[in-house]
């Protein structure tokens, strides 16, 4: 039997936009990301873009002048979907001010997103936004995402569960968190794919 499942969160009223989807095929068990790296050009600490690029960088009004400088360039990249010069960008963004969390996993997703969606080149800057701070939800939602791309089932699981807490209780994205869990927790019990295959 083949699995298929896909996971979606729009944006909130906050601009909390996020996109998790995983597919389980017969032939291949690991999970890949789909197109949520792009869909998700709002940060969860950002604020929403729906204003458009200048608005995607309104709040930004902390750190380094330079650094703040390279953040709304790459704010204004990624919105245009330009995410290799974004990516650029936020590396200027943390080379000028490396203790900026924001800036370190807006630079994994930028990264990711112009790698087509590879997580693995993202994952010292994931590191270094939770290094900063451990509660970072979007750090710890590609973190999450990279355990999925790379079968680590039962972490990402763990990761979604420290997550979870740190999210509006009955919001769209605790319920895609929640689905996450059981969907993850599926997958780290290999007889139990097995068994739901053979239905």
């Amino acid at each position: 039997m083949k699995y298929t499942k896909a996971l979606v969160v729009t944006a909130s009223a906050l601009g909390l936009a996020t996109v998790a989807a995983v597919f389980l095929r017969p032939d291949d068990a690991r999970v890949a990301p789909s197109q949520w790296i792009q869909d998700a050009a709002a940060a969860f600490n950002r604020g929403p873009i729906s204003g458009g690029p200048d608005a995607a960088v309104s709040a930004i009004t902390t750190g380094a002048p330079g650094a703040q400088h390279a953040v709304m360039e790459g704010q204004r990249l990624r919105v245009q979907r330009r995410f290799a010069e974004a990516a650029a960008s936020f590396q200027k963004a943390v080379e000028a001010d490396p203790m900026d969390a924001d800036a370190w996993a807006d630079l994994a997703d930028s990264s990711a997103a112009a790698a087509g969606r590879d997580l693995t080149v993202g994952r010292e800057a994931i590191l270094r936004a939770l290094a900063i701070d451990p509660r970072h939800r979007k750090a710890l939602w590609l973190r999450a995402s990279l355990e999925l791309q790379e079968g680590r089932y039962a972490d990402a699981a763990a990761t979604w569960r420290e997550l979870q807490p740190l999210v509006a209780a009955g919001s769209s994205d605790e319920r895609v968190i929640a689905a996450n869990i059981v969907e993850a927790d599926a997958l780290a019990r290999p007889e139990a794919v097995l068994a739901g295959r053979a239905r």
